[in-house]
């Protein structure tokens, strides 16, 4: 059964980038963006009703919300593409990636929360005021901190691949026997405490094992690729909490961008569950896991590669100049 739903994912990885290639995603992106335009007229009817008060009106707002953040991703996006790439260059496990996911859309969120609201009471800032803030430096600073996490992904695949080419050297160094008789370095082992092992004077680990290592690196992996989609807000969100602030309406504005940051991750938790299970499905087909986990690090240089040079991209048309 799992081959099989891996197969699919790796399947319909294929398919998106035969779509993708096929210039698909720019009618994908076209009906996304009339939808939206419907869904902001249906943002602005939830938000009258709940102003006069008609009952069920926040539970019509938080829908329209959540089914406005799953179009509004849809789209092609530079987030989703960061996901995507991280998904299917690193070894993440599943559930951590789709974690990752839904913590970058509701960070979405928390990050046009803090606009808007730090925006209006600190500085008055009107709302084109704050698009343009959005715009002018966020979406920038969101792509300049993607190139870097695409660029420093090059730099940790094309690291693991030298260490993997000096491996078998050191491998036949370590199989010769040691000069001068070979038996004195087991003199001092019983002297040394392994790094792994409690303290025998007071059962504690005085330095952190393997495991301890890569989980703080994992979790700050996680945190850099969470911020740096979060840098960008959406711009629904945006246009929700500064109309919901003119009306009086804050908790419940929210509320509402909160629940359009879990439409968002409805299809970011997808973008990222599907890029690990299609790298997980190619090499179960590969038949040979050993050896295909000398490609990965070569994924991951290409990951990198092409998240950082579609960031630049952008980056150029974004912030000319």
């Amino acid at each position: 059964m799992r081959r099989i739903v891996l197969t699919l994912a790796l399947v319909a990885v294929a398919g998106l980038a035969a779509f993708w290639a096929a210039g698909g995603l720019d009618m994908v992106q076209a009906r996304a963006l009339e939808a939206q335009r419907a869904f902001q007229n249906a943002l602005a009817r939830a938000l009258r009703a709940l102003h006069g008060g008609e009952p069920g009106a926040l539970a019509t707002l938080w829908g329209v919300a959540f089914a406005y953040g799953f179009l509004h991703a849809v789209g092609p996006g530079h987030g989703k593409f960061l996901l995507g790439a991280y998904g299917a260059g690193t070894r993440v496990p599943l559930g951590r990636m789709m974690g990752i996911g839904l913590a970058a859309s509701l960070a979405q969120a928390g990050t046009a929360i803090a606009l808007v609201y730090g925006g209006v009471a600190l500085f008055a800032l009107s709302r084109a005021q704050i698009e343009a803030v959005s715009d002018a430096w966020m979406a920038p600073l969101s792509l300049i901190a993607i190139a870097a996490l695409g660029l420093w992904l090059v730099w940790r695949g094309a690291r693991a691949l030298l260490r993997m080419q000096g491996a078998p050297a050191l491998a036949a160094a370590g199989a010769m026997p040691a000069a001068g008789g070979g038996g004195q370095h087991h003199h001092h082992h019983h002297h040394h405490q392994p790094h792994d092992d409690p303290c025998t004077d007071c059962g504690h680990r005085h330095l952190p094992d393997t495991s301890d290592v890569a989980r703080i690196s994992s979790l700050r992996e996680a945190a850099l690729v969470i911020g740096a989609i979060a840098l960008r807000p959406c711009t629904g969100a945006l246009f929700l909490l500064i109309l919901t602030w003119r009306m009086g309406l804050e908790w419940q504005g929210v509320t509402a961008a909160l629940a359009m940051g879990l439409g968002t991750a409805s299809v970011t938790v997808a973008v990222a569950a599907l890029a690990v299970m299609a790298r997980d499905g190619a090499l179960v087909w590969s038949g040979r896991i050993g050896r295909m986990a000398a490609l990965v690090p070569v994924v991951e240089v290409l990951a990198g590669a092409l998240v950082a040079g579609v960031a630049l991209m952008l980056l150029g048309g974004v912030w000319p100049g």
